[in-house]
């Protein structure tokens, strides 16, 4: 991996001594494994292991960064490249002479000995047979074959048809073969909006031609901000995200030829978009695709918002970009948590691919070559921009220097790359610059906007292709794609899954939303981010039975109250209580004032009561009415109790239990399960011995037995109510929480 090369300063003695496997690259910095030259991915920072003259320095020494064309060797320490029919014919073409020498009559026999099939190379260090232009040495090192020049990155920056010994360019529709015959420009038809470019920082969006040309700012954003921003060309739309808010917004208006925004509205999605950085459009179906980096999630809502479904939750530890290929129906993403990695999959979520985890570290912004089906990624730890093919293969260097660092947005047109740069070393500025992507130069600046990062977009019609019909066209009953809620495209603009909003399951026939008749779920809690979900216990599917209860910090217990539908929280670091029906209305604080740690709560569903343990400063266990919970709240039991934790109500026979934690992990007879009639009179131990940190208490009142979970011991146990009957029925459950 490249942090696995050494920096020269502070290792100046191993150096010496490993010098020998080590190669030192031009950055005088950085030295890597002689085994990484040449093996097709730039492990130093300037990426001078992967120049195509590293052969020649086994023979010659260091050359310079100019890279030369097939049949075709550098003249030492210049720019300069001469063709191999040069070398040793009797005249100086490099200024030193370095083409010519002695060598030229004493390898002559050698290459006769060769019997190369087309012409031999001399060089001082040795012989090498090659082939006519547009022709490549075969297997055997002596006879020629095709050379498919539409195999090397850059030979046509659209469409390449390989011929015999030679190629040919051509140019998708809407764009016009230049005279270089390789390069493609966009047509511009009448009424066309000139390309441009879209950028949204901190304060304001802006637009400006793709040279950096008249710089205008189309709207002042509120002091909140936004950090992303896409378009919708067909529909004449432009959103952005407000997402710095308590809440986070998407925002979206009218904008006809680059000419001011008209008609603003917020788009109200059922999911949170506060902790969302990045998003992007499916301009074929409308629908929004996000990245929750604190939630670290991906999930997609409908045009108007009112329908949203999470696509991909796991093995997703920070996601930074995403982009979208509609007509491909493949989504593509970064994402750099335990391993860093660019990923693939469809867009409804299925056929996840990685395509690039190794030799990256914080992958963060990526954009798509809709034409070669190329995906280009940033990497911010490493500095470089790189692409690879969407099959993950082809993965080419495209810059690697200090100057590609902190970059927050790309995109991808005609024969450029586009960036946003922001180093907060030098005051945060943000640069917008380009660089060709088939011929690596200097990035050039464009503008710079000042301090703060920002998003980019190039804003054109060919950016976003159309199809005559998609497989989420809008049925005759209203419905896209015939799904009641939510279509999404997968692995082709015709190919379309359909989803269902939280609260519903999928009927039979993979269109219809329903209710489900059982109201049997599960459901959880979990920190980092804290949220609490619901999932149907008897249908194998991803789709959530209830609206998740979001914007937590640290969820330590729940419960739920069957008559009203309502799941009851306590939020620990938040210091409070909280209840959310499983639709995702009423969502409000019960008891805030006077709650320093609760750690169990648990709701008497008989007599309208909720019971709650505190382990703060006080140890108590009190009560108070669902309904104005403030005004009735009263505690039971306080002291005689080292960390009171779970606690269950059993209204059907008057008695409560909760479980007390003790931190003497040598002594396991003092963690125990106590009980009291649930006014808190007549106290009494229940379980004690071989317990130390009980929790997650539950009863099965079919059975009158309650279940618990020791933290310390990693198992689960029961017991009858009547105080018979323990045993273990479950061990190797890790973790201090359990959660009914």
């Amino acid at each position: 991996m490249l942090t696995d090369a050494l920096l020269l300063e502070g290792w100046d003695d191993f150096l010496v001594d490993q010098a020998f496997t080590l190669f030192h690259c031009y950055d005088e910095v950085t030295c890597i494994p002689e085994g990484w030259l040449c093996d097709g991915e730039p492990d130093c920072p300037d990426a001078s292991d992967e120049t195509p003259d590293r052969w020649l320095e086994n023979y010659y020494g260091p050359q310079s960064e100019t890279q030369c064309p097939l049949n075709h060797i550098q003249c030492i320490g210049t720019r300069k490249c001469i063709h191999f029919n040069k070398l040793c014919n009797g005249a100086i073409d490099c200024e030193d002479g370095f083409d010519e020498g002695v060598h030229c009559r004493e390898l002559l026999s050698a290459c006769h000995e060769l019997r190369c099939r087309y012409g031999c190379v001399m060089t001082r260090n040795g012989t090498f047979c090659f082939c006519a232009d547009g022709f490549e040495v075969g297997e055997d090192g002596t006879s020629c074959r095709d050379h498919d020049e539409c195999a090397v990155y850059g030979a046509c920056s659209q469409t390449c048809l390989n011929t015999y010994g030679s190629y040919r360019c051509s140019c998708t529709e809407g764009y016009i073969l230049q005279n270089d015959r390789t390069s493609c420009t966009a047509k511009q038809d009448p009424g066309d909006s000139p390309p441009a470019l879209l950028i949204v920082r901190s304060d304001h969006i802006a637009t400006t031609r793709l040279n950096g040309s008249n710089l205008q700012t189309l709207r002042l954003l509120d002091k909140y901000g936004s950090l992303s921003l896409d378009y919708y060309y067909q529909e004449e739309d432009v959103c952005w995200l407000l997402s710095s808010d308590s809440t986070g917004r998407l925002r979206c208006a009218k904008m006809k030829n680059l000419n001011g925004f008209t008609m603003e509205k917020d788009i109200k999605t059922v999911q949170s978009l506060q902790n969302v950085e990045h998003m992007t459009i499916d301009w074929l179906t409308g629908n929004f695709y996000f990245v929750d980096r604190v939630s670290d999630r991906i999930f997609v809502c409908n045009r108007v918002g009112d329908t949203c479904v999470t696509i991909i939750d796991l093995d997703l530890t920070n996601p930074k970009g995403i982009a979208v290929d509609p007509l491909m129906g493949m989504l593509f993403f970064t994402d750099y948590g335990n391993v860093a990695k660019v990923e693939r999959c469809h867009m409804d979520g299925t056929n996840r691919t990685r395509l690039v985890d190794y030799k990256t570290e914080q992958p963060t912004a990526v954009a798509l070559d809709l034409v070669k089906k190329l995906v280009y990624w940033a990497d911010s730890y490493l500095d470089y921009i790189e692409v690879v093919d969407y099959n993950g293969k082809n993965r080419h260097a495209i810059i690697q220097r200090s100057q590609v660092s902190y970059i927050h947005g790309l995109a991808v047109f005609e024969n450029y790359l586009y960036a946003t740069h922001s180093d907060p070393s030098i005051g945060n500025t943000m640069d917008i610059f380009k660089i060709h992507r088939f011929n690596t130069t200097e990035p050039r600046t464009l503008t710079s906007l000042g301090s703060s990062r920002g998003a980019i977009r190039v804003y054109h019609r060919l950016t976003q292709p159309k199809v005559r019909s998609h497989a989420c066209e809008t049925d005759l009953y209203g419905k896209p794609g015939g799904c009641s809620h939510i279509c999404l495209l997968s692995g082709s603009y015709k190919s379309r899954t359909c989803r269902c909003r939280t609260g519903f399951s999928m009927g039979s026939d993979g269109q219809y939303c329903k209710k489900p008749k059982n109201d049997l779920f599960l459901f959880y809690g979990k920190g980092r981010p804290g949220v609490i979900r619901g999932l149907d216990m008897n249908v194998k599917s991803s789709d959530e039975h209830m609206v998740p209860i979001e914007d937590l910090v640290n969820p330590r217990a729940i419960d739920y109250h069957t008559e009203s539908g309502q799941i009851y929280f306590a939020d620990t670091t938040s210091f409070l209580i909280g209840r959310q029906k499983i639709d995702g209305n009423s969502r409000e604080t019960v008891l805030k004032d006077d709650l320093d740690n609760v750690e169990g709560i648990s709701v008497d569903w008989i007599g309208n009561n909720l019971y709650w343990t505190n382990d703060g400063y006080r140890k108590t266990i009190s009560v108070a009415r669902l309904e104005r919970a403030s005004q009735t709240r009263k505690t039971l039991l306080e002291g005689d109790m080292s960390h009171p934790r779970a606690i269950v109500v059993d209204p059907l026979n008057s008695w409560m239990y909760w479980t007390d934690w003790e931190e003497d992990e040598v002594n396991d007879s003092i963690g125990r399960i106590e009980k009291a009639w649930m006014d808190g009179s007549n106290r009494r131990i229940f379980v004690t011995s071989n317990m130390l940190w009980p929790n997650g208490l539950t009863l099965d009142h079919g059975t009158s037995t309650m279940y618990w979970c020791d933290a310390y011991y990693d198992h689960i146990e029961k017991i009858h109510l009547n105080g018979t009957g323990r045993q273990v029925s479950g061990a190797g459950v890790q973790g201090q929480n359990c959660l009914k």
